[in-house]
């Protein structure tokens, strides 16, 4: 995994929780609500790693991130509706792969649904010739609306996948000890 690929699955994570549309109280938002969240998490990311976000760009992609008008780190793509089923947001990745040092997908999958997603995005992303980074928020229905449980990374490249990270989907529900106390092994 290159640097830079590492260092925008890094501040997504943590931007992740800044400006959260929900609270503990009111802890379920609608479609609009996340789709502003995470215009705005890509938008700090990109301006932290010394690029910039443009949205609406390139071909009608949700986001661009660059570092100028011939250099692009990602192209952006996400989609409310479950990652499993048939969107168009991975065919207009694939055909960008070239123009990018990565790309990424942000999407929502059930947790019953979680291993059909993966196994649906790794399939699609099986001849890519760029690393996919995808973060997929797993959610339980309540009522008609979704209670979200995790914020999950995974990079998918070269016919393989593999987990990065997961992390509680809602702020209010990191084990701070937890947390403060895992380590990781130098690579």
């Amino acid at each position: 995994m290159k640097r830079v690929e590492r260092d925008f699955i890094t501040l997504f994570n943590c931007l992740w929780y800044r400006d959260f549309p929900v609270s503990e109280v009111h802890a379920i938002a609608g479609r609009a609500d996340w789709t502003i969240h995470l215009g705005l998490v890509v938008r700090q990311c990109a301006t932290l790693l010394g690029a910039r976000a443009l949205f609406e760009q390139g071909g009608r992609t949700d986001a661009v991130i660059r570092y100028s008008d011939t250099d692009t780190l990602s192209f952006v793509e996400w989609e409310w509706t479950r990652a499993h089923t048939e969107i168009n947001e991975f065919t207009k990745l694939l055909k960008k792969t070239d123009s990018a040092v990565f790309q990424t997908f942000i999407g929502y999958s059930r947790v019953t649904d979680l291993k059909v997603t993966i196994e649906q995005i790794s399939k699609r992303w099986q001849t890519a010739n760029k690393p996919l980074i995808a973060f997929l928020i797993t959610y339980e229905i309540s009522g008609r609306k979704r209670r979200f449980k995790e914020l999950q990374t995974y990079m998918f490249a070269k016919g393989k996948y593999k987990k990065i990270r997961s992390q509680p989907a809602l702020p209010w529900e990191v084990n701070r000890a937890k947390a403060n106390n895992e380590s990781e092994e130098a690579a």
